[in-house]
């Protein structure tokens, strides 16, 4: 995730917590500003501290896309996948033929009883 994102994400979030901070410790509406405003402010700065040594700390080198390592992963995955479904089919293909296979015996039961 971007940096831009949590930046805007504490803005958002200090707001509405210093707005029910203030609306429940003041009355007055300028303290409730106030106090919003405050809040606001110091968690936007406490984001972009921690966004500022995240960047400072960020080694570039490492943080580039293996695209052969992620093609195989992935192709990994859907071959497992693909695995995995053709076993959910030939399981619900068993069931549905035991299934029309009972209800054709209960069938040819009740016709011999009546």
């Amino acid at each position: 995730m971007k940096q831009d994102n949590y930046m805007s994400f504490s803005i958002v979030a200090g707001f509405f917590l210093g707005l029910v901070i203030s609306v429940v410790k003041f009355d007055a509406p300028e303290l409730i500003i106030l106090g919003t405003t405050i809040c606001t402010v110091i968690l936007y700065l406490i984001a972009t501290c921690c966004a500022s040594f995240y960047m400072m700390f960020l080694d570039y080198s490492q943080t580039k896309l293996n695209k052969e390592k992620l093609d195989s992963t992935l192709n990994y995955y859907r071959n497992e996948f693909d695995k995995r479904e053709k076993e959910v089919l030939s399981v619900r293909q068993y069931l549905k033929h035991n299934i029309n296979t009972l209800n054709e015996d209960n069938e040819t039961n009740n016709a011999k009883t009546k």
